[in-house]
């Protein structure tokens, strides 16, 4: 074979491998990035439903710092996970049967909270991978966690109620 016909070879050889080993480094990237993504919500949810099950009910500072926001920040977007809104999460206070509390800021509607429910929905994530950019919509994250204390202190004459396990 003559060596300066192989010469192109080589540089064509090159950009097909070259090609395949930077879409399987990007997607490495992507899917590391995407595992971040799932975690961070599934700390959300977490997070938000159990500053909800100890905060105030009209407290709107529950959100904000379940998205990784400060307490004092405006922002409905999350400083942390790009594309999360506030928007996205839904706060639920559920009776002893798992139905939501119509009410849950009055007095009749604070004594029938039992769970306290948080979800995300909605969550789209933006591959970034060259030549691919595609968006996926991510499944709903849930966490329902018992109420707490609901930021209320009890009062001297009221008895605590004992539900039996």
């Amino acid at each position: 074979m003559n060596a300066r016909r192989m010469r192109g070879v080589y540089l064509v050889e090159f950009a097909i491998v070259g090609l395949l080993l930077f879409v399987v480094l990007f997607g490495a990237l992507e899917l590391g990035r995407l595992a971040f993504t799932v975690n961070a919500l599934n700390e959300t949810v977490r997070r938000g439903a159990r500053l909800a099950a100890v905060c105030d009910i009209s407290d709107p500072r529950v959100l904000r710092r379940a998205m990784f926001n400060a307490a004092d920040s405006d922002s409905t977007t999350s400083s942390l996970i790009g594309g999360l809104d506030s928007s996205q999460m839904s706060l639920s206070y559920l009776d002893a049967n798992g139905s939501p509390v119509a009410s849950p800021g009055t007095a009749t509607g604070f004594g029938q909270i039992r769970y306290v429910r948080l979800r995300v929905e909605g969550f789209v994530f933006d591959l970034l991978i060259p030549g691919m950019q595609q968006a996926l919509t991510l499944p709903a994250f849930e966490s329902t966690l018992p109420r707490e204390s609901l930021g209320r202190q009890p009062d001297a004459n009221e008895v605590p109620e004992i539900t039996p396990c």
